[in-house]
Parts: C-alpha cells; sequence; structure tokens
C-alpha cells in the first residue's frame, strides 16, 4: 500500500475531538500492517502537517473540516480513490446531546 493511498477519512467538528479520536484509535490502527494515520487540526503549523505527510505519508486522515479541506488543497499527493472508510462526526448530534 502506497503512503499516499487514503483508505479511511474521519471529519470531526473540533480538535479536541479530533484529538481524542486519534488517540483512542491508535492501539487498534498499530494492529494493521502498513496502515499510517495521521491527525490534522488547526492551531499546529500547515506547513508542518504537509511536511510530515510528505515524508512519512499516511493512510488514515482524522481532523477537522477545515485543517483537511487546507490540506488536500494543497497537495496533490493523497489519493482518494480506494477510500474505504469516510466518517463524518457531525456538529448537530453533539448539541442534541447536550455536549
Amino acid at each position: 500500500m502506497k503512503c499516499g493511498q487514503v483508505l479511511g477519512l474521519i471529519i470531526s467538528p473540533t480538535r479536541e475531538l479530533s484529538s481524542q479520536i486519534y488517540h483512542v484509535a491508535q492501539p487498534f490502527i498499530s494492529t494493521l500492517s502498513n496502515v499510517k494515520s495521521v491527525l490534522l487540526v488547526g492551531g499546529v503549523e500547515v506547513k508542518s502537517d504537509v511536511r510530515k505527510l510528505e515524508e512519512e505519508g499516511a493512510n488514515l486522515l482524522i481532523g477537522t473540516p477545515g485543517r483537511l479541506f487546507d490540506i488536500m488543497e494543497r497537495m496533490d499527493l493523497l489519493d482518494f480513490r480506494n477510500l474505504e472508510v469516510f466518517n463524518w462526526i457531525p456538529l448537530y448530534k453533539h448539541l442534541y446531546m447536550g455536549w
């Protein structure tokens, strides 16, 4: 599997929730050979995210809509043709549940 071949995309409304998802998912992701994940959220220099993706690649992107869109606009390296998992965690569900 190529390092820029994106198999999964998880989008959440806040960087805190994205970070929680990323850290909870790591034990599971570590059991999958040749799968690498990356956390892409605001508050971090976008150039460092781009550099990390260029150097290390990733198959699972976890992050906020704005940063993911920014990365997709800046990089031709990512290949979404084999995307298998897409998970959008809408904000309205969290508001409805009293978050």
